[in-house]
Parts: structure tokens; C-alpha cells; sequence
């Protein structure tokens, strides 16, 4: 339990952060400085999400078999923890591709999906989480 609170803590700082940034890049959107920010926030959050949400899913007594992103995220959505598979894979697939390529188009569109959709489901399990755990 030390170890989800640890991690719980970490994730819910960033989702915080990232709820700032777009905030800011809402405010900002063509400026670029705050569309970098944006995504690396979400990169960041990204990782301590579905990290979170595998010790979670082990704090609570599930058996997980595959320990990989879509692995976590198959058995969140089976057992109803996530609402919404496909939208944590589109997470994970915008987060690889930042990580390859950093056009200004392609981050013109992931910043946009981030502040349109992504934040709000980081946001939604962190409050999932919050109310298993306290």
C-alpha cells in the first residue's frame, strides 16, 4: 500500500501540472512554448498513469499476466476500472509518436487531443483512484 500511495501521490501532482499547462495552453495555443509544455507534461503523466494504474490494479488483488501498457489498460477496461480502452491507446500511441517525431503538425494534434480529451481522462482516474484508496 506504501508503494500505490507513493506512486498515487506522484501521478496526482502531475495530473495537476498537466491540468495547469492546459490551462495556460488554452490561453496560448499558437504559441509553442506552451504546446511543448503541454506535451511533455502529458508524456510524463502519461508514464506515472498507466504505472499507477498496474499497482493499483496489483494492490487490489488482480492477477495481471501482461505488465505492458496495453496489457494494463485490456484488464482496467475488462474489469471497469477505465470506461474507455481505445482512449488509453490513443494516449499511448500519441505518446510514442512524440517521443519519434516532433513535426509541428503532429504536435499541433497531439496538443489538441491532449487538451480536448486526454487530460480529462487522466483526471477521471485519478479521482477513481483517490476514492478506492483514501
Amino acid at each position: 500500500m506504501i508503494k500505490l500511495a507513493n506512486k498515487f501521490d506522484n501521478f496526482n501532482k502531475a495530473v495537476k501540472r498537466l491540468n495547469e499547462a492546459n490551462i495556460a495552453y488554452k490561453k496560448n495555443r499558437d504559441d509553442d512554448i506552451y504546446q511543448d509544455a503541454l506535451i511533455q507534461r502529458f508524456e510524463f503523466t502519461f508514464e506515472l498513469a498507466w504505472k499507477t494504474l498496474r499497482e493499483f490494479m496489483t494492490d487490489q488483488g488482480y492477477q495481471l499476466e501482461i505488465l505492458s501498457p496495453k496489457g494494463v489498460f485490456a484488464f482496467a477496461y475488462q474489469e471497469g476500472i477505465i470506461s474507455n480502452e481505445t482512449l488509453w491507446l490513443d494516449m499511448l500511441d500519441s505518446r510514442n509518436l512524440t517521443s519519434h517525431d516532433y513535426g509541428h503538425e503532429l504536435a499541433q494534434t497531439i496538443a489538441d487531443k491532449i487538451s480536448n480529451r486526454f487530460c480529462k481522462e487522466l483526471s477521471n482516474l485519478a479521482k477513481y483512484i483517490f476514492e478506492k484508496i483514501k
